[in-house]
């Protein structure tokens, strides 16, 4: 009679042992390719002028700010691969609109990622973009002006 609920008690008690030693921490990567904030530097083989566009990655989702507008896209493929659905984004008007169109046609014919170094490159069969971890410069300094001013 008593060996029925020892049976069951025995079973929850085991049920949460394993349960406790899942991993429940975040995770912070995944192919290799840190999750955060990164700033282009490069695109199509020279360095962007300014350091206005910015990348988030998580481990499904890719979104950011170009120049002008906002973007978002899911990933369907497990990092570091892509499969972009297309990109959602802002509609603002602004003067640097066909460096972001080109912008959103390299991001969305991407197909993969790499992380070296402390550098992201965004890999599309055309070009890549390249990216360095970290946020906007909000200071409203561009890179052409900092270089201006330590000559």
């Amino acid at each position: 009679m008593f060996r029925r609920p020892l049976l069951a008690a025995t079973l929850a008690a085991a049920t949460l042992t394993l349960a406790a030693c899942q991993d429940s921490t975040p995770k912070t990567s995944l192919g290799g390719v840190p999750f955060g904030n990164y700033v282009l530097v490069g695109m199509d083989g020279a360095a962007v002028p300014l350091r206005n566009v910015t990348l988030n990655v998580q481990e499904k989702r890719l979104s950011g700010q170009g120049p002008c507008n906002g973007y978002t896209t899911p990933n369907s493929a497990e990092l570091p691969a892509l499969a972009l659905a297309p990109l959602t984004t802002t509609y603002v008007a602004c003067d640097k609109a066909t460096f972001e169109q080109r912008f959103f046609h390299v991001m969305q014919t991407a197909t993969e990622v790499e992380y070296y170094g402390g550098v992201l490159k965004v890999k599309a069969p055309s070009t890549w973009l390249i990216f360095e971890r970290g946020t906007t410069d909000t200071s409203g300094v561009n890179a052409l002006e900092a270089a201006r001013g330590q000559q």
